[in-house]
């Protein structure tokens, strides 16, 4: 998919949208990503389990790999959670949230490469990572920036942030 330039993303920016269905490795693929690049910033949201059953994700800045419980399932939130937003099962911790839009936001002003996993329901929202995402789309620095974005909410994402001009990496549906 290729759209059109904005003002909003500068010309040198290489837009890298990450795309798939749920469970699809868009996650892994950036993961690979950062790997190679030691300094690319950014947020991955990991997943994680207990006894074999997804209870939520964690927050993993890079590439300092500092981890926060950023969302869980009903009856599965640590001690002193505190709800800040709700997206399907998932309940979204306040401070999870303040702590990856804050790595996003520093990321924004220090790293030339990043990635945000992921834009979706709660982005197109104005919520969940929408504030870190603006951050970064709206900084300079950046060379390329990998945005994960559910295959679902595509179009309503580049609409809503302004993203014209991508190249696309479809990681597909996920299914075996």
């Amino acid at each position: 998919m290729r759209y059109e330039p904005t003002a909003e993303i500068m010309s040198e920016r290489q837009v890298i949208i990450v795309t798939g269905s749920v469970d699809s490795g868009k996650t892994s693929w950036c993961r690979e990503v950062a790997a190679a690049n030691p300094e690319c910033g950014g947020v991955l949201l990991l997943k994680v389990y207990m006894e074999n059953e997804r209870i939520g994700y964690d927050a993993l800045r890079l590439p300092v790999g500092d981890r926060m419980p950023f969302a869980r399932t009903g009856g599965q939130e640590p001690s002193g959670w505190i709800a800040a937003q709700r997206v399907g099962p998932f309940s979204i911790s306040s401070a999870g949230l303040k702590s990856a839009n804050a790595w996003l936001t520093e990321a924004a002003r220090q790293s030339r490469d990043i990635i945000i996993d992921e834009v979706g329901p709660l982005e197109l929202d104005g919520g969940g990572l929408s504030p870190g995402l603006r951050a970064v789309l709206t900084s300079p620095l950046q060379r390329q920036l990998y945005v994960v974005i559910r295959s679902d909410c595509l179009e309503a994402a580049c609409e809503h942030f302004g993203i014209t001009d991508c190249t696309l990496v479809d990681i597909g549906s996920g299914e075996a």
